[in-house]
């Protein structure tokens, strides 16, 4: 069973370690942030302004990183910032390295990993052709990447693996940044066991969620709008408790079909990303006028049982999941959390206020 653990914030940003089944692998951690908290909250935040955002994410992520003092020792000339293209542009670490750490030389590499469904809906790579990879003696790999299947990263490792083994360039470690669900953690099992059969020095490899570790969704996913094998939901997921209280401050993020949705159109084909955030909630405003309720739409994406239990029980309940929490914010997640139930059941959950929401969404992703 995962459940996060409280190690050091600042200014709103608070790191966890996440303890998961397979603690002697990789390292893994779960960093909250005001910014990637409004990225994942707002989908009307796009283009510039996102690509903007997510470098101020991953600066704050690099400064506030438990093992900081381990990469600020590092030669920048031992650094390759690992780009899977076009949504791993977005996360900004080769700026935010230098940004945290004065790092000036560190190298860049790009390499296109494009999936796409075959006639049975399985996932394959479509397009890998596309290779500059900076591959520095004794190198530590910093990537940034939205993972849904895992299928773009797991071909893109495999590419690295093989030019790192054929060249004779020992590895030493692997930062991974991601929003995304549990997928990357058997790639990264996998490759990190590569790595260290190929190169004994090999160090380490860290995790680090954004947000939460989402919920892929997939054929057993009942929730009534989904796309299967692309959608990161909030649920069922484990989340940093920053996220959840202030999900919970509007229902509007609670329906979004998606935390991030398609990572690379949103900042480099903004009107195809608005299309597809707009037609799904087109699609709750249908359901309104069939007389779907806020209420119904709410709990099908986040059934939020444990806020209509007592304050104990509830507290009982976050207790596994979560370790070393402030319990002053464990007490406003429960009232904002039965504020929203209570208002759900009352008249503030009717057909009339999920549309109210639906056009209040659309009005704000006009452009």
């Amino acid at each position: 069973m995962d459940y996060l653990e409280r190690i050091n914030a600042e200014k709103g940003s608070v790191y966890y370690r996440l303890h998961g089944p397979y603690p002697d692998e990789i390292e893994t951690y779960l960093f909250s942030s005001p910014t990637s908290r409004r990225i994942m909250n707002n989908p009307d935040i796009y283009g510039c302004e996102y690509t903007n955002l997510m470098e101020e994410t991953m600066t704050g992520a690099l400064k506030l990183f438990p093992g900081k003092e381990a990469i600020g020792k590092l030669d920048p000339g031992t650094i390759s910032v690992i780009h899977f293209l076009r949504s791993g542009l977005n996360f900004g670490i080769r700026n935010g390295l230098w940004r945290a750490f004065g790092f000036n030389t560190h190298f860049s590499s790009f390499l296109t990993s494009q999936r796409q469904r075959d006639q049975y809906g399985r996932w394959y790579i479509k397009d890998d052709q596309y290779r500059k990879l900076e591959m520095p003696k004794d190198a530590s790999f910093f990537i940034g990447e939205i993972v849904a299947t895992g299928v773009t990263v797991s071909n893109g490792f495999d590419i690295i693996f093989h030019q790192a083994k054929n060249l004779g360039r020992p590895v030493r470690n692997t930062f991974f940044f991601t929003i995304g669900c549990h997928k990357i953690e058997k790639t990264l099992r996998k490759y990190d066991r590569l790595f260290r059969s190929i190169f004994p020095e090999y160090r380490k490899t860290y995790l680090i969620y954004l947000e939460g570790k989402f919920h892929l969704a997939d054929s057993k996913t009942t929730t009534a709008i989904k796309v299967q094998g692309t959608d990161l939901m909030r649920h069922p997921a484990l989340l940093a408790p920053e996220f959840e209280l202030e999900q919970l401050r509007d229902p509007a993020y609670l329906l979004e079909r998606c935390v991030i949705y398609d990572g690379g159109a949103r900042a480099f084909n903004v009107f195809r990303y608005l299309e597809d955030v707009r037609s799904y909630w087109d699609e709750l405003l249908k359901r309104a006028d069939d007389g779907w309720t806020l209420k119904e739409a709410v709990r099908d994406r986040w059934p939020g049982k444990e806020y209509e239990l007592t304050r104990e029980e509830f507290m009982a309940v976050k207790e596994k999941d979560w370790k070393n929490i402030d319990p002053g914010i464990l007490e406003e997640i429960y009232r904002t959390g039965r504020e929203l139930a209570e208002d759900l059941d009352g008249t503030g959950g009717n057909a009339e206020a999920l549309a109210a929401v639906g056009r209040r969404q659309l009005e704000k992703l006009l452009i």
